[in-house]
């Protein structure tokens, strides 16, 4: 079988089965592009995680699920190259078990968090917090849980799946939680908690373009590993002036881990005064207060917010940490 032989069958495969049925799935291949903003949101996504490079044009031959409310949506591809070695290699009967594991996974529904199940002792080790826009995705949080701060809702979600290729998460309605008897912050904070334990947050220089790193780096909370492996010199005016970024050792929703327990304190500890911005749901951009200023941290990320899809965008604002009122406040 040739390879666009198997590409086509492949597609057919995964098209076919029942649990994918309702979701949109795409053959999305070498050299593609679009001005679709939400395809543009895969294509850039699949990019950077195959290839370090956050450009428009796919890369290679992929085949791509998708499916969820609104702006707020998961999704799941599968590299066509890399399957068709193996399958040359292991033929059909090595590849479709897997395949089709894969396929049954992403049709997980809400059966798990429902009313009746087993209860908030069995389900609270898979909620996390996820950072998104509020004001993009209001209508899909009204019945929902989270913080609002700013423009920026932190989301109550469960995780459905965590793997090597795929990480599905679902948010919460409230429904889900009848007969839990957890206070709604109680709630929150504990998934926030587990979250910061699931995801431990990462500090990189800015000038640090790599797309992935070892979990052993960036390390810069005390008690995390054998030592704090993020060295920084904030009174260095070009390193502060070119900032850092924040994110975590998943990075995917890594602008979470701002807002982890002792790290906005820890990071004030280290930088002093510091200013926030955001340039997507995955990481933030700090700069020591004497280095930058805030309306030219906000020109930048307002451009960032222009070119990338709206389903990566997660605040428009600046915010400042004071290191003296250990408050965030919004400052442009």
């Amino acid at each position: 079988m040739t390879y666009e032989e198997f590409k086509g069958e492949l597609f057919r495969i995964i098209m076919q089965q029942e649990e994918v049925r309702g979701r949109r799935i795409m053959l999305l291949e070498k050299g593609y592009t679009t001005r679709d903003g939400q395809i543009l949101s895969m294509i850039r996504y699949i990019n950077r995680v195959t290839s370090g490079r956050e450009d428009s044009v796919m890369h290679g031959d992929y085949i791509q699920v998708i499916w969820g409310e609104g702006n707020i949506r998961s999704m799941m591809s599968w590299d066509v190259r890399e399957y068709y070695t193996r399958f040359r290699r292991e033929g059909w009967q090595g590849i479709l078990p897997e395949l089709l594991a894969r396929i049954q996974r992403a049709g997980l529904s809400e059966i798990w968090l429902r009313p009746g199940g087993e209860g908030y002792e069995q389900m609270k080790d898979r909620l996390i917090i996820r950072p998104i826009n509020y004001f993009l995705n209001r209508y899909e949080l009204e019945d929902g849980y989270f913080w609002k701060i700013g423009d920026i809702a932190l989301t109550l979600y469960g995780v459905l799946y965590d793997g090597e290729d795929d990480y599905l998460t679902l948010k919460l309605k409230k429904g889900m939680t009848v007969g839990w008897n957890v206070p709604e912050e109680e709630l929150l904070q504990n998934a926030l908690c587990n979250t910061a334990a699931l995801m431990p947050p990462r500090l990189y220089f800015s000038s640090d373009l790599r797309s992935r790193h070892d979990p052993e780096e960036g390390i810069f909370l005390p008690g995390e590993g054998e030592s704090v492996t993020c060295a920084l010199n904030p009174d260095n005016g070009m390193e502060g002036a070119l900032g850092y970024r924040l994110t975590t050792t998943k990075i995917i929703n890594g602008a979470v881990a701002i807002f982890y327990p002792g790290v906005k304190e820890r990071l004030g500890e280290l930088l002093g005064d510091y200013y926030i911005g955001f340039t997507s749901i995955h990481e933030a951009i700090l700069h020591p207060a004497a280095s930058q200023s805030p309306l030219c941290m906000r020109e930048s990320i307002h451009e960032i917010n222009a070119t990338f899809p709206r389903e990566e965008m997660l605040s428009s604002r600046i915010y400042q940490y004071s290191r003296e009122t250990k408050e965030l406040l919004e400052v442009g």
